[in-house]
């Protein structure tokens, strides 16, 4: 009888020590990215590059359209040709979808020539297996109002390499990607005048 209310009374000793024992805070270690900058003021109802091509008649770009894949807040790395993981420690403060179709709202807003722009991001991301490149590619069309002409292009960004140090960096070689592609949309623009 001694030797079960010694169990007992051990037992409940450690039962009231171990709901003392909490285990310590631990620090947020996730980072938030976005590739774009605020493009609406406080008050205002339309997006700058929506201002512009109503006043204006300058080129309007479409919601952009992306891969499954980049779909995720968790920033995609590709670590082989078919294989791709996230990284958990590392996202988007926003849609991908809406950070690029921001910056290339920026990226065309003096545009004019009255166009809409419809663009399909295939792949925006790291490519570990390739020496930490970083890159772009996507398929756009041009569509002329008024006279309905067409214009489409494929577009594969430059090489770009990362230094593997620090996410800042990377998604500065991400959003020169994306500044790429509106650069070569603009030309396109330009060319068909």
């Amino acid at each position: 009888m001694k030797t079960l209310s010694r169990l007992v009374a051990i037992s409940a000793v450690l039962g009231l020590a171990g709901c003392n024992i909490l285990p310590e805070p631990q620090k947020d270690t996730v980072r938030y990215f976005t590739l774009s900058t605020p493009t609406m003021q406080p008050g205002d109802d339309q997006a700058p590059a929506a201002k512009d091509h109503a006043e204006n008649g300058g080129t309007t770009v479409r919601p952009v359209q992306i891969a499954g894949h980049l779909r995720e807040r968790s920033m995609a790395v590709r670590v082989a040709e078919n294989e791709i993981i996230y990284l958990d420690e590392v996202r988007w403060a926003q849609p991908l979808a809406d950070a690029i179709t921001n910056l290339l709202r920026e990226r065309l807003s003096h545009v004019g020539g009255n166009n809409v722009v419809t663009v399909q991001i295939h792949n925006c991301e790291l490519l570990r297996f390739k020496g930490n490149t970083v890159e772009l590619s996507a398929t756009w069309e041009i569509v002329a109002l008024g006279g309905g002409q067409q214009q489409r292009g494929d577009f594969t960004s430059a090489t770009r390499t990362w230094d593997g140090k620090d996410y800042r960096d990377l998604v500065d070689e991400l959003r020169g990607t994306v500044e790429d592609l509106g650069d070569a949309i603009a030309a396109a623009i330009a060319a068909k005048k």
